[in-house]
């Protein structure tokens, strides 16, 4: 039992280390081959990640195709529930998710700004400076995209999936999520990760497959990075009053789309 035990969170956890590995070495050769230097690290921080995402694609595109074929209970479950639902409605989870996702990030970072604890992670800092310091197109290519398809792959099609199989869906969304989040390595993107990872889990058990998980994921990478390099939200920071009741109002719109999606999924 021991042995089955051990062999499961392999099968769970090998995905995401040959994620990382391949990812690191890609950045190191692309830095490299592009004459990146400590100076310039950060300028070409999204570029290097943007090149590392893309070629890591094909291979967690491999691992969650694998287990497609090999129909586990959860994609037993998910592609029957999949295939009765109408082609409109995919449409309208789509722009559902998308949406809802890209309220949620706005209204988990303002609560965690608030808080105070990106002040205190220097990880953090160190991280927002260089995703934020090249090129837009690729921040919107490589964090805005690529990222968030290549990270629901590995968190909620492979991890999620297979942990599903193993402990049940609760636990399994809890589990998923904290790994999601431990893995960004700093206390700010934790919190920030686990709380939209049940909330990636959740769209992706809705919409009965993984394009929910992908644009929720989507939808809040994109707002954040044009939040960031536009200001299109700034009129939050006026004050504190105006910066809460914004604020409350987008996650009262979010919690209605939540809601809107658990109705129209019960009368499909």
């Amino acid at each position: 039992m021991k042995t089955n035990g051990f062999v499961k969170a392999w099968g769970i956890l090998y995905p995401i280390f040959i994620y990382y590995v391949i990812s690191n070495v890609v950045i190191y050769l692309a830095a490299l081959m592009l004459g990146v230097t400590q100076e310039t690290y950060a300028q070409w921080y999204i570029v290097l990640q943007t090149i590392a995402t893309a070629v890591a694609l094909p291979v967690l595109y491999n691992f969650y195709r694998r287990d497609q074929l090999m129909m586990t209970v959860f994609y037993q479950r998910t592609a029957l529930e999949s295939r009765e639902i109408p082609a409109g409605t995919k449409l309208f989870y789509g722009v559902l998710t998308f949406v809802c996702g890209a309220l949620a990030g706005v209204v988990l970072n303002n609560v965690i700004g608030a808080t105070g604890l990106a002040q205190l992670s220097a990880g953090y800092q160190n991280v927002n400076a260089h995703f934020y310091s090249g090129d837009l197109l690729f921040e919107i290519l490589g964090a805005g995209f690529l990222i968030p398809l290549a990270e629901e792959l590995l968190y909620r099609g492979i991890v999620y999936g297979r942990l599903s199989d193993w402990v049940g869906i609760p636990r399994a969304a809890l589990v998923s999520s904290l790994i999601f989040g431990v893995l960004h390595f700093n206390i700010v993107q934790f919190v920030y990760a686990l709380l939209l990872g049940l909330l990636l889990v959740y769209f992706l058990e809705k919409t009965h497959n993984l394009y929910g998980a992908v644009l929720g994921h989507i939808g809040a990478n994109l707002l954040t990075v044009l939040r960031t390099e536009t200001g299109f939200l700034d009129w939050m920071e006026q004050s504190p009053a105006v910066f809460w009741i914004g604020t409350a109002v987008l996650a009262a719109v979010c919690a209605g789309l939540v809601f809107l999606l658990k109705r129209k999924k019960s009368g499909a």
